[in-house]
């Protein structure tokens, strides 16, 4: 799923001499930001935004504060450019601050970034945590052997860990041992640790 979240910042705003023109300076700035989405929970987890390219520049001189005027004179500078869908929000706030800076009676500076930033979100599934959770506790044999396990039973199907039909065997994070199968399908319905109930993912 994709969306676009749009932040606009004032970084000066001066009133000059009534014979000082009306500037303005957009700067546009645009990053990607990916978020992870746990299905089950909703927890999200988000990665540093990364910038796309490098700053965009906009400057123009005012010479009415209407609306359409300054729509006009962003879409001019915006032709070509992924940005023209900001020129009718970016017009109203730009005509609001020239109306607040005294347009008309004085001349102004006026600059402001907007951030425009591409949100890419991945829903995380469940079956995919478990599946590398479950391979990266994986237990080898002669580990079962030492850790003297090998006589004992994954407390899920009751059978013995080191059964040949069932040999691959996980130890979970709170260091409890399954065999891997059987682990896969309790995962499917519980969140937890089949023996003391851990959490184990968000």
């Amino acid at each position: 799923m994709n969306s676009r979240k749009v932040e606009f910042s004032i970084i000066n705003r001066k009133e000059l001499s009534p014979s000082q023109p009306n500037s303005v300076i957009v700067v546009i700035d645009t990053k990607s930001e990916e978020i992870f989405e746990n299905p089950t929970t909703g927890h999200q987890t988000r990665r540093r935004p990364t910038q796309v390219s490098p700053p965009f520049l906009i400057d123009i001189n005012l010479r009415s504060s209407s609306h359409d005027h300054i729509r006009t004179l962003l879409h001019d500078r915006l032709v070509g450019y992924p940005w023209g869908c900001l020129c009718d929000i970016l017009a109203t706030k730009v005509s609001t601050e020239a109306i607040n800076l005294g347009f008309g009676r004085n001349g102004f500076t006026l600059t402001m970034t907007v951030t425009v930033t591409y949100q890419t979100v991945f829903v995380t599934s469940n079956v995919e945590k478990s599946l590398r959770m479950v391979l990266l506790g994986r237990v080898k044999a002669e580990e079962l052997k030492s850790l003297k396990m090998d006589t004992e039973s994954c407390s899920i199907c009751l059978e013995n860990l080191s059964d040949p039909k069932l040999i691959h065997v996980t130890r979970m994070t709170c260091s409890h041992v399954f065999h891997n199968r059987c682990l896969l399908e309790w995962l499917k319905r519980k969140n937890t640790c089949p023996l003391c109930r851990t959490e184990l993912y968000d």
